[in-house]
C-alpha cells in the first residue's frame, strides 16, 4: 500500500512537471550508487541556481525506490530539485519519448526539453555540461564577463 501511494505521488508530480510550461525543462537520470553521477547532480543544481533557476529540473534516480533514502541523498548532495524513482515513472504518459528508453542506462542520461516540449539536447549523463551549454543558448544566456575598474576608466575617457 505504501509503495502504491509513493508511485501514485510520483506519477502525479511528474504529470505536474510535464503539464507546466517553463522556458525549458531538464530531466537528469542518475544512479544512487554512482558517486560521480551524484556529484554531477549537485553541479547541475548549482548551475541552475547561479542563473536564477531558469530550468525546471527533475532528477530520476536509478536503483532507489525509498523516498526517505532519496530525500536524505538529496540533502547530503545539496540538491534542491525534486527527485523521483526512475522505475516508478516508467509508465507515465507524460514522460518524454526520448527519455523512456534511457531510464536504466548505466551512464545516466540527460534530456533538455524546450518550452514547446521538443527535445533540445540529450545524451549520456557524461554529457551534462554540453547539454547545459545548449540550455544556456536556449535561455539566451550569453555568459557574463568581469569588467575591472581600469576598463571603466577607459570607457569614460572615450565618451568625454
Amino acid at each position: 500500500m505504501k509503495k502504491n501511494a509513493m508511485i501514485m505521488c510520483s506519477l502525479l508530480l511528474l504529470a505536474g512537471v510535464a503539464g507546466a510550461q517553463p522556458a525549458a525543462r531538464l530531466f537528469y537520470v542518475f544512479s544512487a550508487t554512482d558517486a560521480g553521477q551524484r556529484l554531477e547532480a549537485g553541479y547541475l543544481d548549482q548551475w541552475n541556481n547561479d542563473r536564477g533557476r531558469p530550468l525546471q529540473v527533475l532528477g530520476l534516480v536509478q536503483h532507489q525506490g525509498d523516498m526517505a533514502v532519496m530525500e536524505q541523498m538529496r540533502v547530503q548532495e545539496g540538491i534542491s530539485f525534486q527527485l523521483l524513482c526512475a522505475a516508478a515513472v516508467r509508465q507515465n504518459p507524460g514522460l518524454p519519448a526520448e527519455l523512456s528508453g534511457h531510464l536504466d542506462s548505466a551512464a545516466g542520461f540527460v534530456l533538455l526539453v524546450d518550452g514547446k516540449g521538443r527535445a533540445a539536447a540529450y545524451g549520456p549523463g557524461t554529457e551534462l555540461k554540453a547539454v547545459l551549454e545548449r540550455a544556456a543558448l536556449l535561455l539566451g544566456d550569453r555568459g557574463s564577463t568581469e569588467v575591472d575598474e581600469s576598463t571603466w576608466g577607459k570607457v569614460k575617457e572615450i565618451f568625454k
